[in-house]
């Protein structure tokens, strides 16, 4: 018994040492069911690497939601499609972008509307869905982006903070230009954006209705459907 209590700690050892944390948690546990439903050993290695599989997916989702920087979670199930007939209008649109086939295609998810709408709830839901399949996602503010870069502007460092909202599979900017922007604030916003298209990744945008609409980007050119979900494919 001792001799097989010093085999297992040998190979916890090495399952440690090769980075596989799914599978040092369960070993025990599997060991013991083993014994007892006379599990072959290749159904203990499928487990093992079943738990390995789901422990990595576990914390890949962890590290996007921590990249993120949600200010708060936001999901789709406490959101009330029902409260008005605007919203029952596009549950099923706003809900085929779930799926996430979206990011593929390089389409920009729009969601315009009057302040009380929802707009940012959505926006949130829909990047915490793209955490939970691990894509890389950045939620912001614009004002809050443009503070940023502007920082970094000044002290050296633009190219790498533009990586982080270049990079990012699903950019999400909440409350564009619900401010002027002055001209060299512009300027960092469109080099965000047209960097983006370039990479042919997804920009989520959240806005107020405006009519007469300033901003330089795909927006619906018929204000009354602003309350809508607008995607607009960058290509």
């Amino acid at each position: 018994m001792k001799d097989d209590d010093d085999l297992l700690d040998l190979l916890l050892q090495k399952l440690r040492s090769l980075k596989l944390p799914g599978m040092v948690k369960q070993v025990r546990a599997l060991r013991a069911l083993a014994a007892k439903d006379n599990l072959t050993t290749l159904d203990v290695l499928h487990r093992l690497c079943d738990e390995e599989k789901l422990s990595r997916m576990r914390s890949a989702v962890d590290r996007r939601l921590r990249a993120a920087r949600f200010p708060e979670i936001n999901t789709i199930d406490a959101f009330n499609f029902d409260f008005d007939p605007a919203r029952k209008r596009i549950r099923a649109r706003y809900l085929a972008l779930h799926d996430l086939a979206f990011l593929a295609k390089g389409i920009n998810p729009l969601f315009i509307g009057v302040p009380g709408t929802g707009k940012t709830f959505l926006a949130r839901a829909l990047a915490y869905q793209a955490c939970q399949a691990a894509r890389r996602v950045v939620f912001v503010s614009a004002p809050r982006m443009l503070n940023d870069l502007h920082g970094a502007e000044l002290h050296g460092g633009l190219d790498r903070a533009l990586r982080r909202y270049v990079r990012a599979e699903l950019l999400v900017i909440d409350d564009f230009a619900v401010l002027a922007m002055d001209p060299a604030q512009a300027k960092l916003a469109f080099q965000v954006i047209s960097e983006r298209y370039d990479f042919h990744r997804s920009t989520c945008i959240t806005s107020r209705r405006l009519d007469p609409h300033p901003l330089k980007w795909p927006f619906p050119k018929d204000p009354s459907i602003s309350d809508a979900v607008e995607g607009h494919a960058t290509r």
